[in-house]
């Protein structure tokens, strides 16, 4: 069993690439299998199906940011440096950003799929999870003031970056990455009234 799952997981990281550059209404499943070096069938055998495939692949890409952030943290004292780190780091970078492009599968996904929708707001509660803590560890230093109210600043910031990110990653609008981040700064400076831990 745990050989298995443990395949099971390859092949979902293995899928991330097609998936994220063909899109998952748009291959097929024997073409997916074949791109992977097995058959559609042999597919099945670790996946119920196509988007069974899809959700683990889009997990796998958040686990892996979260395992990314985390690592980082553990290097960076700075509470003003982290939520820098993490909002770089949660920001677009343009049409090869093959995590981002998952994502934009499974918001549209997620309007018409019931398992979409549940994947996606079990891994969007952990992000702002992450923005949340990031901020907490803000107050607890000294960093930010002990009133701010973060719930608000974090859904702020999240929706704000999933905007943009449409924006940059489907390229409709002469948006950058680098423009992107200025926006996000220039939305939440007020917000976040920084200082030097006491």
């Amino acid at each position: 069993m745990a050989r298995r799952q443990d395949r099971r997981a390859e092949i979902a990281r293995a899928a991330i690439a097609p998936l994220s550059s063909q899109g998952v209404h748009h291959v097929r499943l024997a073409d997916l299998g074949a791109s992977l070096g097995m058959t559609g069938a042999h597919l099945l055998y670790y996946f119920e199906s196509k988007n069974d495939l899809f959700l683990a692949a889009l997990r796998t890409v958040e686990q892996d940011l979260r395992d990314r952030v985390l690592e980082r943290f553990a290097t960076i004292d700075s509470a003003r440096d982290r939520w820098q780190w993490l909002v770089e780091t949660g920001a677009p970078t343009g049409l090869d950003d093959s995590g981002l492009l998952m994502w934009l599968e499974a918001w549209a996904g997620a309007v018409h799929d019931d398992d979409v929708l549940a994947l996606i707001t079990e891994l969007e509660s952990a992000w702002q999870g992450l923005l949340r803590d990031t901020l907490g560890y803000a107050v607890a230093r000294g960093e930010l003031p002990p009133g701010i109210d973060v719930d608000p600043i974090v859904e702020g910031v999240s929706a704000l970056l999933d905007g943009l990110t449409l924006r940059v990653v489907v390229g409709y609008r002469p948006l950058d990455r680098a423009a992107a981040l200025a926006i996000v700064d220039r939305f939440v400076a007020p917000l976040l009234p920084w200082k030097e831990p006491a």
